[in-house]
């Protein structure tokens, strides 16, 4: 006499039917549930662990965040129409007008640039334990790594591993900030790095205000605040760097003719005095002539040497007109508490996911034991 036994979750006998007559019953579900719920629990258990390992293994992270709005010296030519485009959620019009300016849409695509991270790395701040270092050196020698994340890339990403370790280091064509172009040789941990640092930025921008948030999100709070302000700045510098670069050209210019015209000046001042302390008021005509000729040279000199005078102050003042500002309206702040990892929110997913896949389980058991039953009933 054999003895079978038969499953709690697909016992019909202890179970009603869920579906019948095309319509749920929700007792026989809840009921269905209820015998199943060791099962739920279990996997919730497990998700509730794995929840645990990542809240107490994951690094801590602070986000800080600076507050900014480029102004400008010169007023949009669209006027109430840029406002009203705004409204109609078409971007900020006035600032995209704005004669020779960088429209503040391009604004990220700047900051996620290869140039500006590459300045950005190398900003040396100090660290508690091993000094002043530069972010690149902090990323790839001091930075803490989570076990999660170290399990995941020699396990998921051991294939990247492995296809970047034979790629090795490639040459890349980088547009600088003065407009120069060079290729640079970027190794993998430099690539890292560059990754890392875009990854710690968000930046985000009202439509209607035209306000500029930039959030950073780093290992340390101070670390945080400090390299937010240094973004804010670094943006500042390419900014006004893109407006002035050719008004700035034109000045150096101005400068080096100007120097030149103030020797040549002081030089033909300085012919025509001695030549007048040499003569003792000589009145022949070839002193008289010589004189004249001294004279035409300073005249000459004076002139252009006057010239240049008001053109490089006409040339400060451009620059100065031209300049644009970005006004910091909130400075980093350093955080008092940190931002990452979230644990009791991570437990609360952790519940809900464990939840969900072991309700899923139970109801994917009942049908395959369905399917089983009818499978059998059709053989026979």
């Amino acid at each position: 006499m054999t003895q079978t036994t038969q499953d709690p979750v697909t016992d019909k006998a202890s179970t009603p039917p869920i579906i019948q007559d095309d319509e749920i019953d929700l007792v026989a579900l809840m009921l269905h549930i209820w015998n199943g719920r060791w099962l739920i629990l279990k996997v919730i258990g497990v998700f509730v662990v794995l929840g645990l390992v990542v809240a107490f293994t994951s690094p801590e992270k602070y986000t800080s965040t600076v507050k900014l709005i480029p102004e400008s010296n010169k007023s949009s030519s669209l006027g109430a129409l840029g406002g009203l485009a705004s409204q109609f959620g078409l971007g900020n019009l006035s600032a995209q007008v704005e004669d020779g300016g960088i429209p503040t849409d391009y604004y990220p695509e700047i900051i996620q640039s290869v140039p500006f991270l590459q300045m950005l790395m190398q900003y040396e701040t100090s660290f508690p334990e091993v000094g002043r270092l530069s972010l690149h050196t902090y990323y790839t020698e001091h930075r803490e790594t989570s076990l999660l994340s170290y399990i995941t890339k020699y396990t998921i990403g051991l294939p990247f591993v492995v296809i970047n370790a034979l790629k090795g280091e490639t040459e890349e064509v980088v547009q600088t900030v003065d407009g120069e172009s060079k290729v640079v040789r970027l190794t993998q941990e430099e690539r890292e790095t560059l990754e890392w640092l875009g990854n710690s930025i968000t930046f985000e921008m009202g439509k209607q205000t035209g306000m500029i948030t930039v959030t950073v999100e780093m290992p340390t709070a101070s670390l945080s605040a400090e390299v937010a302000n240094r973004v804010s700045e670094l943006l500042s510098e390419y900014v006004i760097s893109y407006k002035t670069d050719k008004v700035r050209e034109d000045l150096e210019f101005v400068e080096e003719r100007y120097a030149e015209a103030s020797d040549r000046f002081e030089a033909a001042q300085e012919t025509l005095a001695r030549y007048r302390d040499g003569s003792h008021g000589q009145l022949t005509a070839l002193a008289q002539t010589h004189e004249q000729r001294l004279q035409s040279e300073y005249d000459l000199a004076f002139n252009v040497y006057n010239t240049l005078a008001r053109q490089l102050e006409q040339s400060k003042l451009k620059l100065q007109e031209e300049t644009p500002v970005v006004k910091i309206i909130q400075p980093a702040v350093v955080p008092d508490e940190k931002s990452a990892p979230k644990k009791k929110m991570i437990l609360i997913v952790s519940v809900f996911l464990g939840g969900f896949l072991g309700l899923g389980l139970l109801f994917g058991r009942m049908i395959w034991g369905n399917m089983k039953v009818q499978f059998a009933a059709y053989k026979e």
